[in-house]
């Protein structure tokens, strides 16, 4: 069962509740934190719709955008910023691609790679998490970094566990049931829904699944990959992850050793 194919029509909508300009402005801190410089070339996996891309092309970065979903990546070019748009107001476009995020590559370095809203926990074995570690590495300049943020255990057994969320508005109505398998540590969500389009309402199911990763798998997967060092943060602070957290937000450094 493929997933975001017509789930892209309503993502946004679904979505609504989700605080994109609050986590850009926590991301623009982490990158200026650690270094990298206002005008900078940064790639986005897992990019969706682009709401993520746009609100970092306002802030001037040149950025690349990269999803595995042309449902999704259809909804993001067709509300990209034209390019009389950019030129008037000396942004760049942004350049979507259609990739998988464990296998990509670019023509141009860059100075970051980021991948938010759990792109990451979609990867389901440490051998996805490395591939995307080490195409995300090779995409980076001497001194760029890579920063994702990841669910956690914690998130999908205590937060979210076996619930089941359901939401009917004027266009479409869903049912989202969630079950996590802590001997697989896989957590499943299954969506059920109903859209309108034209005058005919549409039936559409779709299963995904996503993964929690450990400290030590993190760590493994990203020396095996070829970074050099790295700090973890409990989302939206520079404070250490705790036990309790529910999100937290990885910088990995491709420095000289």
């Amino acid at each position: 069962m493929e997933q975001y194919t017509l789930f892209a029509k309503v993502y946004d909508e679904m979505m609504d509740n989700i605080p994109y300009e609050e986590w850009e402005q926590y991301l623009l801190k982490l990158l200026m934190y650690h270094g990298v410089k206002p005008c900078a070339s940064i790639t986005e996996l897992g990019c969706g719709t682009g709401r993520m891309s746009m609100l970092l092309q306002e802030d001037g970065f040149n950025i690349t955008g990269i999803d595995i979903s042309d449902d999704m990546l259809l909804v993001a070019e067709d509300k990209k910023y034209s390019e009389k748009y950019c030129k008037d107001n000396m942004l760049t476009p942004i350049t979507y691609i259609n990739a998988d995020m464990r296998d990509f590559t670019l023509n141009d370095k860059q100075d970051a790679v980021v991948s938010l809203c759990d792109s990451m926990n979609y990867l389901l074995t440490e051998e996805d998490l490395f591939e995307t570690m080490e195409s995300a590495r090779k995409a980076l300049k001497e001194e760029g970094i890579f920063i994702f943020d990841l669910k956690t255990e914690f998130f999908f057994k205590e937060i979210l566990g076996s619930r089941t969320f359901h939401e009917k508005r004027r266009h479409y109505s869903y049912v989202w049931k969630n079950y996590y398998d802590e001997s697989s540590r896989i957590h499943e969500y299954r969506l059920n829904f109903k859209f309108k389009e034209g005058r005919e309402w549409r039936e559409h199911a779709e299963l995904h699944r996503q993964h929690p990763f450990t400290a030590d798998e993190i760590k493994r997967a990203a020396l095996r990959a070829g970074f050099t060092g790295g700090a973890a943060y409990d989302a939206f602070t520079f404070d250490k992850p705790r036990k309790g957290s529910e999100r937290i937000y990885i910088v990995l450094f491709n420095r000289l050793k």
